[in-house]
């Protein structure tokens, strides 16, 4: 499938094979990349490269599996984890108290929770959750950050079109480019500026706790 203009003639792109594999590989890769997954998903989706439902599904279940399996670690290997994992224990302490306070909440923002992505649901499952509560809670979840960050992928793509629509094929490229960068770039940014507010709180609560004492 290829799409008339625009963002179809970056590479990356319009290689894209609409199938399973592609949403599969989406789905796990998100657990790395995060929300320049669903984003990108969300551009190619728009461009008519890969299907807009396929794409939020595949994130979404991919998502999904990950948080499950963290959670069923948490349930049978918590101890061992925060033994062998030293950076675990500030981080492990805030998303336990998060999990105290709202168990069904905490397990439907663990795709939401940056910088606890990885330790939330493992509290989850060392706080044992009940499964089935974990379970759907976290599929609800997984299925909204999938689909809000693939719609602003498609409407930044649909933004792109509308401001390069004017423009040669050279101007086409080179706004496409230009706009992902800008979107790519305000993920990073806000990603740095909430891991800094997580850190922050994370040195408050080990400087109060009676570990470290």
């Amino acid at each position: 499938m290829v799409a008339s203009d625009g963002w179809a003639d970056l590479d990356l792109i319009n290689a894209l094979p609409d199938d399973f594999w592609t949403y599969a590989a989406m789905g796990l890769s998100a657990m790395i990349f995060e929300e320049l997954t669903p984003i990108f998903g969300g551009i190619a989706s728009h461009e008519g490269e890969l299907q807009l439902v396929k794409v939020i599904v595949g994130i979404t279940l991919g998502g999904w599996v990950c948080t499950s399996l963290l959670y069923l670690a948490g349930r049978a290997k918590w101890a061992t984890i925060r033994r062998r994992f030293p950076r675990f224990r500030a981080g492990g302490t805030v998303a336990l108290r998060v999990v105290a306070r709202n168990p069904l909440l905490a397990s439907v923002i663990v795709r939401f929770a940056f910088g606890l992505r990885v330790v939330l649901p493992i509290a989850c499952g060392a706080a044992r959750v009940p499964a089935p509560t974990f379970l759907l809670a976290s599929l609800v979840g997984s299925a909204l950050w999938s689909t809000l960050f693939t719609l602003i992928g498609y409407g930044a793509g649909e933004a792109a079109m509308q401001t390069v629509g004017h423009l040669g094929r050279v101007g086409e490229v080179v706004g496409a480019v230009l706009i992902t960068a800008a979107v790519f770039a305000f993920v990073w940014w806000n990603r740095r500026r909430r891991a800094r507010k997580e850190e922050r709180k994370r040195r408050k609560l080990t400087a109060t706790s009676p570990e470290s004492r």
